[in-house]
């Protein structure tokens, strides 16, 4: 083939792909989207509705008295008016992003049985608004007002009207305690008090705040007994007005809980009451003492509740010992007794912060105390003890001396239980287990000291 016929076909085909490129480029979309616009197709002065019906899961009408929503069959339900002002504010105003016009087959467009209806007066004109199922591409459902089309709005539309009546309903409010006083328990079974007697002084260590016929509690467990009542949690009303009480069972209570309490802008004393009755699938029901509206709570707050006994909330510590008020403490090992004095100087650094020195003497010379009084403090209970030490074999025994009006002294021993665990008395008393391992490394701590 001659030269020039060649640069020929070249020159063709480079004609011919140039042409074909331009022809896909005018076929193809533009590659930014286009963006949906949304027109109104409807608007309402939401202050002139007097009377709203919509059909979601059941039938629910309000109506407005007196600047007020009320439920249509009964003022005195409890109505939270708040999901009526959102339901409002969606009719309003409603968008479009597209209308279907003069709809024949309305069920093409799940509008002949719709899955929610919405009725309401407003200046005396009457609206039914149909809402349908969502489209296949989603974000969209389909919508009807009334006029013969159908109408694509944001699927979003139909939240506001997803309620039953008990869903609208406004539950009652349990008061804030900010200081809890006592909580009475009252059954059946048995009655006690939990009481704040902080600083009473009826336990060896000032720390300890809740007591139980003068015993002192765990701080941190009978806190959390107490939580179960003063934020108590309504999982759902069951019923706004029982008349029969006896079907929850607290026409005779399981348990009564009666909280006292004041609150930071008020010293006066108030009482707050809960009863809690039988069990139910999804927890106990409960009510406010005299209210006639029945909730159910959850079943862990319910049962805690209602078995909790002082043996729960017993002190598990081994020792609660504010250190900064002993003066001195004597120790017993293998009948030796060795006396550690605590003193404590206070003096200013360099910034002026005040900085307290603590010194710890055995028989006039200087040792590691804090040591001591780490090990002692790091012990942690296993278990309650029960019963008495009888004739097992004392380990070691610390008698501290400390500032306190009614316990200027207390005494705390440990017995060899068994092969791997030791009980504690503090004052005589049987308190709590603890591994002997961790007794073992105590005594090796002293020793280091006084030996």
């Amino acid at each position: 083939m001659k030269r020039g016929k060649k640069l020929f076909l070249l020159l063709l085909a480079l004609a011919i792909l140039l042409g074909t490129t331009a022809a896909v480029k005018a076929l193809s979309p533009k590659e930014e989207a286009s963006q949906e616009v949304y027109t109104t197709i409807f608007t309402v002065d939401s202050e002139k509705v007097t009377d709203l019906h919509w059909k979601y899961s059941e039938d629910v009408s309000v109506t407005k008295q007196d600047d007020s929503w009320v439920y249509s069959e009964d003022p005195a339900f409890p109505l939270d008016s708040s999901y009526i002002d959102t339901m409002l504010a969606s009719l309003s105003e409603i968008t479009s992003a597209k209308t279907i016009e003069n709809v024949e087959d309305w069920d093409q467009y799940t509008l002949e049985a719709p899955v929610c209806e919405i009725n309401f007066t407003a200046d005396g004109t009457d609206y039914t608004i149909k809402v349908g199922e969502e489209t296949t591409l989603g974000d969209q459902r389909y919508l009807s007002i009334g006029d013969g089309n159908a109408y694509l709005v944001d699927a979003s539309f139909l939240s506001a009207f997803q309620y039953g009546l008990y869903d609208i309903l406004k539950m009652e409010e349990v008061p804030e305690m900010d200081n809890v006083l006592s909580l009475e328990h009252i059954s059946s079974d048995s009655n006690y008090t939990i009481e704040n007697k902080e600083g009473s002084g009826l336990a060896y260590s000032d720390e300890y705040i809740w007591f139980l016929n003068d015993q002192p509690l765990d701080t941190e467990l009978t806190e959390t007994l107490l939580r179960y009542v003063t934020d108590t949690a309504w999982q759902e009303c069951v019923n706004y007005h029982a008349e029969d009480l006896s079907k929850y069972g607290l026409d005779n209570p399981t348990v009564t809980l009666v909280a006292h309490y004041t609150q930071e802008e008020d010293t006066q004393e108030q009482t707050f009451s809960l009863e809690i009755g039988d069990a139910c699938e999804d927890g106990y029901y409960a009510r406010i003492s005299g209210s006639n509206m029945v909730y159910t709570i959850p079943k862990t707050a319910a049962e805690s509740l209602i078995f909790t006994t002082y043996a729960d909330l017993k002190p598990e510590d081994v020792l609660l010992m504010d250190w900064d008020n002993v003066s001195s403490v004597d120790i017993t090992l293998d009948e030796e007794t060795y006396t550690i004095r605590i003193s404590s100087t206070t003096s200013t650094d360099e910034d002026g912060n005040e900085v307290q020195e603590v010194t710890y003497t055995l028989d006039g010379e200087d040792i590691d105390g804090d040591s001591i009084l780490n090990a002692l403090d790091a012990l942690d209970s296993t278990g309650y003890a029960s019963g008495s030490p009888g004739e097992n074999p004392e380990e070691i025994r610390f008698v501290i001396h400390q500032n306190h009006k009614t316990f200027p002294e207390v005494e705390l021993v440990f017995y060899r239980y068994n092969s791997t665990s030791c009980m504690v008395t503090l004052n005589g008393e049987p308190t709590v287990l603890v591994n002997r391992e961790d007794v073992v490394s105590l005594v090796e701590t002293v020793n280091d000291q006084v030996l």
